[in-house]
C-alpha cells in the first residue's frame, strides 16, 4: 500500500514540476560541461569555404602581361590583322560567346567593360546550349521518343506460410495449414504511335498445400498471353501523340514535335548569339581603327602645337612682335591642350585594343599591339527598300523564333481540343494456360495420363481464354477541359499578336538603319569638304602669321579646327561602316555578310556506325500506315543560311563573301598603311615621349 502511495506521489510531483516549468525549451544537463561548444559550432557553420573543384585556367589567363598604359607604352611588336582573321580567331575561341554588354563606343572614346559572364553566367550563350536542350532527359527529343520504347519487366516471388487453426474450440498450435507458393512473370510491352499499348506476357506459378481437398499436394501453372489497349477518342491518333505524347496531361504537352520545336528555338537563340558576337567583333575592329586615326589627328595637332610653341619662343628671344608674352602663353596653353588630347587618345587606343583581344579570346596583353589592316569602305552602298523589307521578314531570326512559338501554340491547341472527347478504350487479350503436377514433365499418377507438365498442358491448346471489351468514362460539364482549350486559344492569340508587332517593329528598325546608311554617307561627303577647307584655312592662316598679318590666336584656332575636322571625318566613316553592319544585323543577313554558316560538328565514329545500322534497319523494315490521322506539316524544311543556294549542300568551305552593289565613284580619300605599319608617318606611341 505504501509502495503504491509513493509511486502516486511521485507521479503527481512530476506533473506539478512540468506545469511549473511550462513550455519553455530546456537545455539538457551534462556531467562535464566545457562551456565553449556554441562558439565552435557557430564558427564552423558561418565560415566561408572554398569548393573542392579545380578547373585549369587558360594559358592566356596565366601568361597575361602587364597592361599597356601611358607609363608602359612600348609593345614588343605590332600585330597586323585583317577583319577576316579577327573573325576566324574569335569564332575558333568562342565556346562561350562573348558580348560587349556594358561597353559604349563614341567619338570621345570607349567606356565600360564587359561584365556579362561575371555578373550573369547563366545568361551566357555557349556552343553546348542547343545540345543541352536536345538531350534534356525530361523534355528533349530523345526523352519524348522514349515514351514509345518497349519495356521488359519481370517479377519473381516466393512465399511460405504455416497457419495455425482452432479445432473443437481448442487452440492447437501444432495443427494448421502449411503452404508454399511462388510466381514468376515476364512481360514485354510497348506504346504505339496511335496511343495504344500492346503487350505479351508469360509466366508460371507453384503452389503446395496440405489441404485435404486438393488432388495433388503441389502443382504448377503456366500461361502465355497477348493483349492490347487502344483509345478510340481521347488520346487516340498519331497527331495527338506526336504533340502531347502518350504521357502528356491536360495543359502539359511533351510530345516529339514539341520537343523538336524547343530544339529549333534553341538553335535560333544560338544563331542570334553568334550574330551578336560578330556584330561586336566588327564594331570593336572599326573602333580600333578609329582609335588609331584619332590618335593620328591628336598626334599631328600635338606636333604642330609643339612646333608653334618653339617658333614663338624663338621669336620671343629675337624680340620680335610675334613672340610677345601673350602669344607665348597662348602657344604653351595650346601645346598642353593637345598633349592632353593625345594622351587620352593613346589611352583610348589601348583600351579599345584590349576589348578586341577580349572578343578574340586571347590575353589582354602579350607584348603585341593589334593594328587593323583593312580600310573601311567609303564607297556608296545602295539598297532597295522593298528588298530589304522582304529579306528582313523572311530572314530575321527573331521572327523565325516567334513563328516556331506560334507553331507550338497551334499544336498545343490541337492537343487540348482532344481532351474534349470522351475516354473510350478498346481492350482485348488472348491467353493459353496449363496445369500439372510438374512444370515440364510428368508421368502418370493413378489412372490419369498427364500432359508432360504444365507447359505441355498449356501448349496442347485445351485451355484457352480470350476477352474483348470497351471501357469508357466522360466528365459531365467539361469545365476543366474547356478552360484548357480557352487557355490554349488565348496563348495562341497572344503569340500571333506578338509576331505581328515584331514585324512592325522590325520594319521601323530597318527604316532607321536604312536612313542611317544614307545619312552617314552624306556626312562623309560633307565632313570631307570640311576637312579640306580646314587644311586650306590652316595653311593660309599660318602663312599670314609668318608675315605678321594675323594673330597667333587665329593660328591656334585654325589648328584646333583642323584636328577636330579630321576626327569628325573618320568618326563618320566608321559610323557609315557600322550602319551597314547594323542593317545586315536587322535584316538577318549578318552571318552571310561575314561568310559564316552554322552546322553540327562531327560525330564520334560510334555515332556514324549506329546511324548506319539504324538506316539499314529502317530500309529493311516494312512501312506501316496507321491511317488514323494525318499529322500536319510542322516544318518547311532546312533554312537556307546562304540565300539562293540549296540548304542541303551549303557549306562555309565553298562560300565566297558576297559584295554589295556599290558605285565605283570613290571620290573620298583612302589612307593605306605604310610599310612600317604606321598611318601617315605617325609613330605610335613614341609621339608622347618627346
Amino acid at each position: 500500500m505504501n509502495r503504491h502511495f509513493n509511486i502516486k506521489n511521485l507521479i503527481i510531483g512530476a506533473l506539478i514540476g512540468a506545469a511549473m516549468v511550462g513550455c519553455q525549451p530546456q537545455q539538457p544537463k551534462f556531467l562535464h560541461p566545457r562551456g565553449n561548444a556554441q562558439s565552435k559550432y557557430i564558427a564552423e557553420q558561418t565560415r566561408i569555404e572554398y569548393p573542392d573543384e579545380c578547373v585549369p585556367s587558360l594559358d592566356d589567363v596565366r601568361n597575361a602581361l602587364s597592361p599597356l598604359t601611358l607609363d608602359n607604352p612600348d609593345p614588343k611588336e605590332e600585330w597586323l590583322l585583317t577583319l577576316d582573321e579577327v573573325r576566324q580567331m574569335a569564332l575558333e575561341n568562342s565556346k562561350v560567346l562573348r558580348q560587349l554588354s556594358g561597353v559604349n563606343f563614341g567619338a570621345n572614346g570607349v567606356s565600360g567593360t564587359p561584365t556579362l559572364l561575371l555578373a550573369s553566367p547563366n545568361a551566357a550563350m555557349t556552343v553546348w546550349d542547343p545540345a543541352i536542350i536536345e538531350s534534356n532527359p525530361t523534355a528533349g527529343v530523345q526523352a519524348a521518343l522514349s515514351a514509345f520504347d518497349a519495356v521488359w519487366s519481370s517479377t519473381a516471388s516466393w512465399q511460405h506460410a504455416d497457419v495455425a487453426r482452432n479445432y473443437d474450440n481448442t487452440y492447437q498450435a501444432t495443427v494448421g495449414t502449411h503452404t508454399d507458393s511462388g510466381t514468376f512473370q515476364t512481360t514485354l510491352s510497348k506504346t504505339v504511335a496511335t496511343g495504344g499499348n500492346v503487350y505479351a506476357s508469360t509466366g508460371f506459378g507453384y503452389d503446395e498445400s496440405d489441404a485435404s481437398s486438393r488432388l495433388w499436394r503441389s502443382d504448377w501453372t503456366s500461361y502465355v498471353e497477348a493483349g492490347f489497349t487502344q483509345p478510340l477518342f481521347r488520346g487516340s491518333g498519331v497527331e495527338f501523340n506526336r504533340i502531347a505524347g502518350p504521357n502528356g496531361t491536360m495543359g502539359n504537352s511533351n510530345g516529339v514535335v514539341i520537343a523538336r520545336i524547343n530544339t529549333d528555338v534553341a538553335l535560333v537563340d544560338f544563331e542570334m548569339g553568334v550574330r551578336g558576337t560578330l556584330q561586336d567583333i566588327e564594331e570593336t575592329y572599326w573602333n580600333l581603327y578609329y582609335a588609331y586615326r584619332n590618335l593620328n589627328a591628336a598626334a599631328s595637332g600635338y606636333e604642330a602645337a609643339l612646333h608653334q610653341w618653339r617658333n614663338v619662343e624663338a621669336q620671343s628671344r629675337l624680340g620680335r612682335p610675334q613672340g610677345d608674352a601673350q602669344n607665348l602663353a597662348q602657344a604653351e596653353k595650346n601645346y598642353q591642350s593637345f598633349k592632353v588630347s593625345a594622351q587620352e587618345a593613346q589611352n583610348n587606343l589601348y583600351k579599345t585594343e584590349q576589348l578586341l583581344r577580349y572578343m578574340i579570346g586571347i590575353a589582354p596583353t602579350d607584348g603585341r599591339l593589334i593594328k587593323p589592316v583593312d580600310e573601311p569602305t567609303v564607297a556608296r552602298v545602295k539598297y532597295v527598300w522593298e528588298e530589304i523589307v522582304a529579306e528582313g521578314l523572311a530572314r530575321a531570326p527573331e521572327l523565325r523564333k516567334q513563328k516556331w512559338i506560334v507553331k507550338k501554340r497551334e499544336l498545343e491547341l490541337i492537343a487540348q481540343r482532344n481532351y474534349l472527347k470522351p475516354q473510350v478504350d478498346l481492350e482485348g487479350l488472348y491467353r493459353f494456360h496449363g496445369l500439372d503436377h510438374d512444370l515440364i514433365n510428368s508421368g502418370r499418377i493413378g489412372s490419369k495420363n498427364l500432359k508432360h507438365g504444365a507447359y505441355g498442358s498449356m501448349t496442347s491448346g485445351d485451355y484457352q481464354n480470350w476477352g474483348l471489351g470497351i471501357t469508357s468514362s466522360i466528365t459531365l460539364g467539361f469545365r476543366r477541359e474547356m478552360a484548357a482549350v480557352r487557355n490554349a486559344e488565348l496563348a495562341l492569340a497572344r503569340e500571333r499578336a506578338i509576331l505581328q508587332e515584331q514585324e512592325l517593329e522590325l520594319v521601323h528598325n530597318l527604316s532607321d538603319s536604312y536612313r542611317d546608311v544614307e545619312r552617314n554617307y552624306r556626312l562623309i561627303e560633307d565632313y570631307l569638304g570640311v576637312l579640306r577647307a580646314a587644311r586650306k584655312q590652316y595653311r593660309a592662316v599660318e602663312a599670314s602669321f609668318d608675315l605678321n598679318k594675323t594673330t597667333l590666336y587665329e593660328v591656334l584656332r585654325a589648328q584646333q579646327e583642323l584636328a577636330d575636322a579630321e576626327t569628325r571625318y573618320y568618326r563618320t566613316v566608321i559610323d557609315y561602316n557600322l550602319s551597314i553592319v547594323n542593317l545586315n544585323y536587322r535584316k538577318g543577313s549578318l552571318l552571310e555578310y561575314n561568310g559564316v554558316t552554322l552546322a553540327e560538328g562531327p560525330w564520334p565514329n560510334k555515332a556514324y556506325f549506329d546511324a548506319w545500322r539504324r538506316a539499314r534497319e529502317r530500309d529493311a523494315g516494312k512501312y506501316v500506315n496507321y491511317a488514323f490521322t494525318s499529322p500536319q506539316v510542322i516544318s518547311r524544311g532546312a533554312y537556307p543560311q546562304i540565300q539562293g543556294t540549296d540548304p542541303t549542300v551549303a557549306s562555309s568551305s565553298a562560300y565566297t563573301v558576297p559584295t554589295p552593289d556599290v558605285s565605283q565613284q570613290n571620290v573620298l580619300p583612302t589612307y593605306e598603311p605604310n610599310g612600317s605599319g604606321g598611318y601617315q608617318g605617325v609613330g605610335i606611341p613614341e609621339i608622347l615621349q618627346q
